[in-house]
């Protein structure tokens, strides 16, 4: 009997011992396991040369789990069938169903797929190498992609070389060498053989390695890249304690150039003007939204009511002119459950020329839905019930302006009938003033005065100063306003050097908004005055056409887009105080901005990527 029991409990504590082997991971307490896993072994070796076969069998140190490797894993040249990938215990297996091409090196670049088992260490940047052929091509050029209004690095993008040096190698034909970009937007090409060749990069959303459709972004170097290899000196230093220096070690390492490539990717321009959103949500307006600016004004044409009025209608658009509001003035029209109408509006034809698009629209009005939208409000806008609307008050930035901001367009607006006011000691003083409309948003008037810093303010406007096109009248009114004092504002002074010609200088906040802008002088310095206390960014833009914004590349025009700089630091502007920045152009990368301060990216929509 007691034979029996140590037997039994000789076979639990060996099958503890196993399990204690068998458990990878570290004891409690102990330090976290920080090392990716290590390829011991393959078959066939790394770098081999005439292979034959159709698999790749790659061991490593550990066990290893493959993340997203459909994602992730580039094989470069590129296979007509993506070969069957898989990481079971510690090996990784690569089969191949189609006969690779003779005297080729390829390359299987892993990015961070293969990772370790118990704590996702990841192998970032693997890549498993041979040839079909007696030798193997061993140079390599490496880089970033940037998106080319930002800066922000671009991950998950194609980067190609191609031998062919024709523009129509992109759009054709499939690459013999690429890579592809990593969170950081670093890529490597690897296994190029000597030649030059034209680099580009795709945002290859259909995958066949090709610019063949419009909505990809793209980028590309306009001079041939030829690969290279150099010496550089390493310099290592040993101490003999904390502060003695005993030896100074230089060596030689191997690298590969070009090694700072920068790619900048954009979408081209390429959408056809379109109507995309129409309504008539209120009788008296009619709304047209367009996909993109119209390059001249709507014409419009009543098909089933004849107006009776010949100027039947006032129109306004919005500062880009993408949306246009029609404001009916015809009461036969207002009245009109239903419109017919002609709508005429310009695009672009696949020549690019411009050409009138006609539609035919019907326009309903839903009194029900007006009702509910609109509730208590609905008298407002209706009937001989007063004009009502808005005006500056508060305090106002030094630089603004008051305005008066009127829900429907103006008919009359009689300038006698306001009255300018500055407080003086304890009383308010007339001053002399005028208005001025603005020239795109209509309804919106701009009271003009020498304004003062720090001076009190008041606008009084008697009854019926304004008549709008509905012939309704506003009700006596005041408005009070201040502006800020000079002390409440930064100064940002500004010394560029080495800027290209037409260059724009923008202050942004920490949106990436742009605050003030200002075209260079030859002299390279700016000062821009009464900004806000907060952080802000400097951004200069090669704004080659000189219309104030940035603008896109087109591949097929081998137009770039604009080129963009970013001062590395950020600027911290305070009350009362002036801030001087010293640039040079040529002394700031494009990563050390990127490194340092990276701006979080508004959503990368197509309104961004114009």
């Amino acid at each position: 009997m007691l034979k029996n029991i140590s037997y039994f409990l000789s076979i639990v504590f060996i099958l503890l011992g196993l399990a204690r082997c068998a458990n990878q991971g570290y004891p409690e307490g102990g330090p976290r396991d920080e090392t990716p896993p290590r390829m011991v072994s393959s078959k066939p070796p790394m770098n081999a040369v005439n292979f034959q076969g159709n698999e790749v069998e790659i061991e490593f140190d550990e066990l290893i789990v493959l993340k997203e490797a459909l994602q992730k894993v580039v094989i470069s040249p590129p296979l007509n069938n993506m070969p069957t990938i898989r990481g079971l215990g510690n090996k990784v297996t690569v089969i191949f169903d189609e006969d690779l091409q003779p005297g080729t090196t390829y390359s299987i670049d892993f990015a961070d797929a293969i990772q370790d088992n118990n704590e996702s260490n990841a192998l970032d940047g693997f890549t498993f190498s041979f040839s079909t052929g007696e030798t193997q091509d061993s140079l390599e050029i490496s880089g970033h992609v940037f998106e080319a209004n930002t800066l922000t690095p671009v991950p998950g993008v194609l980067v190609m070389a191609h031998t062919n040096h024709a523009d129509s190698a992109f759009t054709n034909m499939v690459p013999p060498r690429l890579a592809k970009t990593n969170e950081e937007g670093r890529f490597t090409i690897r296994n190029l053989a000597e030649g030059q060749y034209r680099v580009f990069a795709l945002e290859d959303l259909n995958r066949n390695y090709r610019f063949d459709q419009p909505g990809e972004r793209i980028a590309w170097l306009s001079d041939l890249v030829e690969p290279s290899f150099e010496y550089r000196e390493r310099v290592d230093s040993l101490f003999k304690d904390s502060v003695t220096l005993d030896t100074v070690i230089v060596t030689q390492e191997l690298a590969y150039i070009p090694d700072s490539l920068r790619l900048f990717l954009f979408q081209e321009d390429y959408k056809k003007q379109y109507l995309d959103t129409r309504e008539r949500s209120e009788r008296h307006r009619l709304d047209f939204i367009f996909n993109r600016p119209l390059e001249k004004p709507l014409e419009l044409k009543m098909l089933n009511i004849q107006p009776e009025k010949e100027d039947w209608f006032v129109y306004e658009r919005s500062a880009r002119h993408d949306s246009v509001m029609i404001w009916l003035i015809d009461s036969t029209l207002i009245s009109s459950d239903s419109l017919t109408l002609q709508v005429k509006y310009p695009l672009r034809d696949s020549l690019d020329n411009l050409v009138d698009q006609v539609d035919t629209l019907n326009m309903f009005h839903r009194a029900m839905e007006e009702k509910k939208r609109r509730g208590k409000d609905e008298a407002e806008d209706a009937g001989p019930d007063p004009l009502r609307f808005r005006a500056t008050s508060g305090a106002m930035e030094i630089g603004a302006a008051p305005w008066l901001n009127f829900p429907v367009p103006l008919s009359l607006l009689q300038v006698d009938s306001l009255q300018l006011f500055v407080m003086v000691d304890t009383l308010f003083q007339p001053v002399p003033f005028d208005v001025s409309q603005d020239s795109i948003r209509i309804r919106n008037f701009r009271v003009e005065h020498e304004w003062e810093p720090g001076r009190a303010y008041q606008i009084v406007m008697d009854s019926a100063a304004f008549e709008d096109v509905y012939e309704r009248v506003n009700r006596p009114a005041e408005s009070s306003f201040n502006v800020k004092t000079e002390d409440s504002y930064g100064t940002v002074y500004v010394s560029v050097q080495n800027f290209d010609e037409s260059a724009l200088l923008q202050v942004l906040d920490s949106k990436e908004e742009v605050v003030r802008a200002g075209e260079l002088p030859a002299n390279g310095k700016l000062a821009f005055r009464y900004i806000k206390p907060g952080k802000y960014f400097l951004r200069i833009i090669n704004d080659n056409n000189q219309n104030g914004e940035w603008d896109t590349g087109n591949f097929e025009q081998g137009l770039q887009p604009e080129r963009v700089n970013y001062y590395p630091e950020s600027i911290t502007v305070r009350e009362n105080w002036g801030h001087e920045v010293e640039w040079d152009i040529f002394e700031h990368p494009v990563y050390e901005f990127v490194n340092r301060n990276r701006i979080e990216s508004k959503k990368r929509s197509n309104s961004q990527r114009r």
